[in-house]
């Protein structure tokens, strides 16, 4: 950015720290393209792009009272955008992977060609986390969730306690959720650094 551009810029996280509207439109005009362009690349879906750019932009707006004390507006609208973009993108992945195990244990296969991609796509990073976990806690996971097993007959039939299964259970569930998150924050932090430039 030049100088005239980041002065200008100042002049205007100033206007808008003030609570002025047309400042603050002005600005969403300069990042909305760039906001939304990084929510199609991640998410390939306008609405959902939409609402990562109406998601930022009333962070901004909530913000708005401490704006002009910020040094590096790009570098800040960067890190609130990549966090904006990993939430929802972990919720919707976490929604897909639920859908998706759900699927695998009703055998209710994917309908279009775009639909089996996606679950093959999401069953490979599944699979990924559940190789990474320690081997109890990946048996204990693989029985309730592939085999349907109730925590009780787990418990049961590794002869280990009913506690020791739920505590199983809870410390895979996070690995498999963290391990999908580093996977979304590695493809969001390319796609930051690409779409948000300055």
């Amino acid at each position: 950015m030049s100088d005239s551009v980041i002065n200008m810029e100042k002049v205007l996280l100033l206007q808008v720290a003030k609570g002025d509207e047309i400042a603050f439109r002005q600005l969403y005009d300069v990042y909305r393209q760039k906001i939304f362009s990084l929510g199609m690349y991640l998410t390939h879906s306008e609405v959902l792009a939409e609402e990562i750019v109406q998601d930022v932009f009333m962070k901004v707006w909530e913000k708005r009272s401490q704006i002009s004390e910020i040094s590096f507006f790009n570098s800040w609208i960067r890190t609130v955008a990549r966090n904006t973009c990993s939430n929802n993108l972990r919720s919707l992945a976490i929604e897909k992977l639920a859908l998706h195990e759900y699927a695998l244990k009703t055998n209710i296969a994917p309908i279009s060609p775009a639909a089996r991609f996606e679950a093959k796509e999401y069953q490979q990073i599944l699979e990924e986390a559940i190789q990474q976990l320690p081997p109890q806690q990946r048996k204990v996971y693989l029985m309730s969730r592939r085999q349907g097993m109730k925590q009780e007959d787990i418990a049961t039939k590794l002869n280990i306690s009913y506690y020791t299964v739920k505590e199983y259970m809870k410390l895979a569930n996070r690995s498999v959720i963290n391990y999908l998150g580093a996977k979304l924050d590695i493809a969001i932090s390319l796609a930051v650094l690409l779409y948000l430039k300055p």
